[in-house]
């Protein structure tokens, strides 16, 4: 086999593995295999992949380097030998997409910063022709449930959320108090302000004698972000160093370059790549809809200052922070009426989230077309079409001609794979807008059902879902 250094462990995976003297294809799938155990957060899963980079280093038989290759890739969760989960492609790349890629995202960032459409879009053109077959594979999947049906009431939902929160009880104690937890992400108490909104009309008819407790919960989780929200609106991220592998390494490095700051356990500087964008985003939106659901015009204000700093943010290569702006920009003109913000929203998704987009559906390049990425893109669609009035018809004609196959590529894998993401609420509110799209109706059972199936397994309830996902399903019920 010829030997030759594949160029994308120069960085993070050279640090990691031996000096390089495999050939391309099995340096490829190793740090595939890498990626992927990464993304567990899972000691054990590195550390084998990293063993077996140091054997095959040793190995001489082809026979015994793709035996060993595909226990590995086995360990993770990947087809053996065959760039791909349950069947589905992953992204496959090759020496003349490495050493293209990263001059293109150069281009694209210069396009990006430049606002012209035509540059964006003549880059995109570009960056299509390195890739080839490759573009809009994902370079990771995840494993689908497979739930049986869903069975459960309105009523019975929102008792499952309620004694899911319950099950949480000394961190729902916590929260009440307005104290945050240990080593979490901000997005977090988003998720959970979301679904104690999502949940309260439901609590208010099912679950009266709750409610106090939920509203409390509620307000606890408010004092929690409205303390940890920046100055200029923005809110940051957790300390993660020796305690999460990706982050914590990519924390390191961000300190090294001095580029961010860490203050009390947070890091206070926003990213510079444009990540502070998921967490403003999330809880943007989380504090935007709880002020109307608890009638709380500081929650609302402080939401508001979020839009207020993702509207000057510039946008970047990766295309899911921009649409989390697009996201949080949408929701801020319904809440204050002020189409600037739904202006802003309009031109981030056509400068920064829909040129992207590749002929399969999903985002061209392997990291935004992972199906958790891919979600946070449907959301920003579906966060669009419920901010532009119907006035607008071809700014609606504009995103559903995103939306539309970008929720194909989904269903496509639901259907090979099962419910391989949590994406209830993003696929509810696109449903009102494609009522009559073969397949997508009993996809959204199969998601409210696998949700539930996470959060209780017939003898106890845990929450084992993100709080609005959970809280999503006694919505679906009452709709269906």
């Amino acid at each position: 086999m010829k030997k030759t250094t594949l160029l994308l462990i120069s960085g993070l995976f050279a640090t990691m593995l031996p000096a390089p003297s495999l050939d391309f294809e099995t340096e490829a799938r190793l740090k595939m295999a890498l990626q992927i155990a990464r993304e567990h957060n899972d000691e054990s899963r590195v550390d084998r992949v990293k063993q077996a980079a140091a054997t095959l280093q040793t190995m001489t038989t082809a026979s015994e380097i793709e035996a060993l290759l595909r226990e590995v890739e086995s360990a993770v969760g990947i087809d053996p030998g065959g760039w791909s989960m349950a069947g589905q492609p992953l992204f496959r790349p090759s020496p003349g997409i490495l050493e293209g890629s990263p001059l293109i995202r150069k281009k694209l960032d210069a396009a990006l910063l430049s606002g012209s459409l035509p540059e964006i879009t003549a880059v995109i053109t570009e960056w299509r022709a390195v890739l080839g077959d490759q573009a809009g594979l994902p370079d990771g999947r995840r494993p689908g449930d497979h739930p049986g049906p869903l069975t459960l009431d309105e009523a019975a939902a929102t008792r499952l959320f309620v004694g899911a929160l319950k099950s949480e009880g000394r961190a729902v104690r916590e929260l009440t108090k307005g104290q945050p937890l240990p080593n979490q992400m901000v997005r977090f108490y988003g998720y959970v302000l979301d679904g104690l909104s999502a949940i309260h009309p439901y609590a208010q008819v099912h679950t009266p004698n709750e409610l106090g407790m939920l509203d409390e919960l509620a307000r606890g989780v408010a004092t929690v972000l409205l303390a940890l929200q920046q100055p200029d609106g923005h809110f940051p991220f957790p300390d993660l160093r020796g305690k999460n592998i990706r982050f914590g390494e990519m924390i390191e490095k961000q300190l090294a370059a001095g580029t961010v700051e860490v203050k009390d356990g947070w890091v206070t500087t926003a990213d510079p790549e444009g990540g502070t964008q998921f967490d403003t985003g999330v809880c943007g939106v989380a504090l935007l809809t709880a002020g109307k659901v608890f009638n709380e015009p500081t929650w609302t204000a402080a939401g508001l200052r979020a839009a207020d700093w993702a509207e000057k943010q510039r946008l970047v290569t990766n295309f899911n922070y921009n649409a989390f702006s697009v996201s949080l920009l949408a929701n801020a003109s319904q809440a204050s009426g002020n189409q600037t913000y739904l202006d802003s929203a309009l031109t981030k998704f056509e400068l920064g989230v829909a040129p992207g987009q590749s002929t399969n559906g999903r985002w061209i390049d392997a990291h935004n077309a992972r199906t958790v990425y891919h979600v946070i893109i449907l959301r920003a669609l579906g966060d669009l079409l419920e901010a532009v009035p119907e006035d607008r018809a071809e700014a609606i004609t504009r995103v559903k001609a995103a939306a539309e196959p970008a929720l194909g590529a989904i269903l496509t894998e639901f259907n090979a794979m099962g419910i391989t993401v949590e994406c209830l609420p993003e696929l509810m509110v696109l449903e009102k807008h494609f009522p009559e799209l073969d397949g997508l109706k009993p996809a959204i059972d199969r998601v409210a059902a696998s949700l539930v199936e996470k959060s209780s397994d017939g003898t106890g309830v845990r929450m084992g879902a993100q709080p609005h996902q959970l809280a999503a399903v006694a919505e679906w019920l009452k709709r269906n």
